[in-house]
Formats: C-alpha cells, sequence, structure tokens
C-alpha cells in the first residue's frame, strides 16, 4: 500500500478525502469524512452523523407496525366480503370469500337436468369466475392499501 503526502487544501467528493497528489495515475483515497474525519472545515466526523439513527429506527418499527394493522384489517375485510361467479348459463352460482375461500354452491334443477359431465362443468366455471372476482377484489383493496400508505403501486398487467 502506498502512502501519499496531502501537499495541496484537500477536496471532499462523495464522502471521500481525495488528495491532490497523483502517482501512476491513481488517486489516493482516504474514507476519513466516513469514519470520523470530519467535514470540510475539519470539524465533526465519527458516528456523529448517526446520531439520530435510534429515531429513524424506532420510525421504521412504529411505520411496520402500522403496515401490520392495517393488512389485518385488509385481510378481515376481504374475509368477510363475499364474491359471486356464476356458470355461463347462470344455472350454477358459486360464492367465495376475498381470501378465495368457497362459501356455497348453489344448483338449479336445469343444472341437475343436464347430466354429470355437463353439471361438473357448469361448477367448474362457475368457480372460476367466482375466484377471478375474488382475486380482482383483494388486488383492488391491496392496491389501496399500498397507496394509503405512500407505497408504490403495483405493475397493472399482474
Amino acid at each position: 500500500m502506498q502512502l501519499s503526502v496531502i501537499t495541496q487544501k484537500p477536496s471532499f467528493v462523495s464522502g471521500f478525502h481525495v488528495t491532490s497528489k497523483r502517482r501512476s495515475g491513481r488517486v489516493a483515497v482516504a474514507p476519513r469524512a466516513l469514519f470520523g474525519g470530519g467535514n470540510k472545515d475539519g470539524n465533526g466526523g465519527g458516528l456523529g452523523g448517526l446520531g439520530n439513527m435510534g429515531n429513524f429506527m424506532e420510525n421504521i418499527k412504529k411505520a411496520q407496525s402500522m403496515i401490520q394493522i392495517e393488512a389485518a384489517k385488509v385481510q378481515e375485510e376481504l374475509a368477510n366480503t363475499d364474491f359471486e361467479g356464476f356458470s355461463s348459463d347462470e344455472t350454477v352460482r358459486v360464492i367465495m370469500t376475498g381470501n378465495q375461500e368457497p362459501k356455497s354452491v348453489d344448483i338449479t334443477e336445469a343444472a341437475y337436468s343436464q347430466g354429470n359431465e355437463e353439471l361438473s362443468a357448469l361448477v367448474t366455471e362457475a368457480m372460476k369466475d367466482a375466484h377471478a372476482k375474488s382475486v380482482a377484489g383483494m388486488k383492488e383493496r391491496m392496491a389501496k392499501l399500498a397507496q394509503s400508505l405512500g407505497l408504490p403501486q403495483p405493475p397493472q398487467n399482474m
């Protein structure tokens, strides 16, 4: 490691002390401003700039707590919200919660009379419809939560 002697007033770039003495095209850099070298005036230094780190960490913990509380409220709201899905001929109805849990299936006599295979297809179709509506409702509610917390919005194509 080469040591260089400072012959001119030091300049500060991006928190590093850069000497003006060059040897073989290299600049000697000392991270003095980060670990106790002080600022431009030679005052300060050390970890004095991190004195508010305790407050920062406390604020982070408060924000995490608030997010957890709001997320729990949204989950409860979604659990208590029902989404209906129907088969294409509306002879089968499926009710699903916002947490994608099936609650009930209603089948009309007209659906029963179509036979087992067609009935199965109608139930599946209604289930997919209810699930898609439930997922869309959940995404919408989570986007509102993120917006209210000042978080970036997820891409719309997800």
